[in-house]
């Protein structure tokens, strides 16, 4: 098959490079990743400025656009001229889980891979220890595997669907379990103000991580052990109409 990689983290994190090691076994891998870490950037598309693009080796470029870019250049120009089967967004240095997919630039790559037509799937480790060396290998050997089984888990009728996976940082994995449920992550970032004779700044303190999740939800699965395959809608998805309230003209 044809796959595209992508990720949040830059062409040159070692996730993405594990990745298309273990993928370029059984596959023809292109890479088109941002050219410097692009982390939190959700969904951003570069739309009123150009993007320069640079080759780095035979099937290897990088952006200076973001990871939605990455994916939309490389699905619908003709950067690479061929016709890709599925589109990868990762391995992300870092989990994503719950409230993460809202901001996670690597789970923007699949949700735009998505939107023009691919099966996509985000891959996202959890270090459980950052201090310690990131093991990526046994997510990416675990995506080589089943590949074909996850592409079958993407949608691309509305209500469209990526597919989010993640694992933490081991050497092998319990097994796999399907997460119907997400956590929800508060993470107690402060936001402060200083203010100068030159303007005002704001600045982002990072809080801890406070999660409301239960027994059976991605969190969980994750640090239990197993590899965490969710199914995540691209489009949104209206809640039902509230019985009882009107409206003012």
């Amino acid at each position: 098959m044809n796959v595209l990689l992508t990720n949040d983290d830059g062409i040159e994190s070692r996730g993405i490079k594990v990745l298309a090691d273990r993928l370029s076994k059984d596959h023809n891998v292109y890479v088109l990743a941002p050219e410097s870490n692009r982390s939190a950037v959700s969904h951003h598309i570069s739309m009123m400025v150009p993007t320069s693009i640079k080759k780095h080796s035979e099937r290897w470029y990088s952006c200076s656009g973001y990871p939605s870019d990455c994916a939309c250049i490389g699905l619908t120009s003709d950067l690479f001229d061929v016709k890709f089967d599925v589109l990868i967004s990762g391995i992300n240095a870092g989990c994503n889980l719950g409230t993460d997919i809202v901001y996670s630039g690597t789970c923007g790559a699949a949700r735009q891979g998505i939107f023009d037509g691919v099966p996509s799937i985000a891959l996202s480790l959890d270090p459980i220890d950052w201090a310690k060396p990131f093991k990526y290998e046994a997510l990416a050997d675990f995506a080589a595997k089943n590949l074909e089984a996850l592409m079958t888990l993407a949608n691309l009728e509305k209500p469209r669907i990526f597919v989010n996976v993640n694992g933490a940082s081991l050497d092998s994995y319990k097994g796999v379990v399907f997460g119907n449920e997400i956590c929800v992550r508060n993470y107690n970032d402060k936001i402060t103000i200083k203010r100068t004779d030159e303007g005002i700044k704001s600045n982002m303190e990072f809080g801890t991580n406070s999660e409301e999740y239960s027994e059976k939800c991605d969190t969980t699965i994750v640090h239990n052990g197993y590899v965490c395959v969710n199914r995540i809608y691209a489009d949104p998805v209206c809640a039902d109409i509230v019985d009882g309230v009107t409206f003012k003209l």
